[in-house]
């Protein structure tokens, strides 16, 4: 079994990444990755699924548990840059992100307050699929009438539940984004 760091290090060989590029897809900062290369730190769960994501790689494999040819996603081809709105301002974007996506449209929303607690707290990025209404989750929605600021609500019956608060489903979210400082 290798190193994480060993991992990380080839993982990043592979796809012709330096540490300032996997810090902008990741949101860690380039001083983590340094450490996280030196052997110095192992990340935390939620670092490790974005390292995973951008490396378009598993958990697994970056630990040493698995081969990293049992990548979830097959290639890093999935990596897509997705743009970032603000939910207070969803019309005008701030730039871009990369996520590992399927075919179909997507979107980070940047989470601007504490409303939505105590699954998004503020300045989470949200991957919201649009136009997916699935089953239960949690949905980025539009208030009917009243502007174009977005909210996040968890429905166990999506479809009713926001007709009956008066309620636009934008789409369903399916990564968030807890950005470290």
């Amino acid at each position: 079994m290798s190193s994480f760091a060993e991992n990380l290090r080839a993982a990043m060989a592979e796809r012709s990444l330096t540490q300032a590029e996997l810090s902008k897809r990741t949101g860690i900062s380039k001083s983590f990755i340094s450490q996280y290369l030196s052997g110095k730190f192992k990340p935390r769960e939620d670092k490790l699924s974005a390292l995973a994501q951008a490396l378009g790689t598993t958990k697994g494999a970056l630990l040493g548990y698995e081969s990293s040819n049992n990548s979830n996603s097959g290639s890093s081809d999935d990596v897509h840059k997705v743009p970032v709105y603000s939910a207070d301002d969803p019309k005008n974007p701030w730039g871009e992100e990369y996520a590992d996506t399927e075919h179909g449209s997507y979107r980070f929303y940047i989470c601007r307050d504490d409303k939505n607690r105590p699954f998004v707290m503020f300045g989470d990025y949200l991957l919201v699929s649009i136009d997916e209404i699935g089953a239960a989750g949690l949905y980025a929605v539009v208030k009917e009438g009243i502007g174009d600021r977005v909210y996040f609500r968890e429905f166990s019956d999506p479809r009713k539940e926001a007709a009956d608060l008066d309620l636009r489903i934008i789409g369903r979210v399916c990564e968030i984004r807890r950005k470290m400082t």
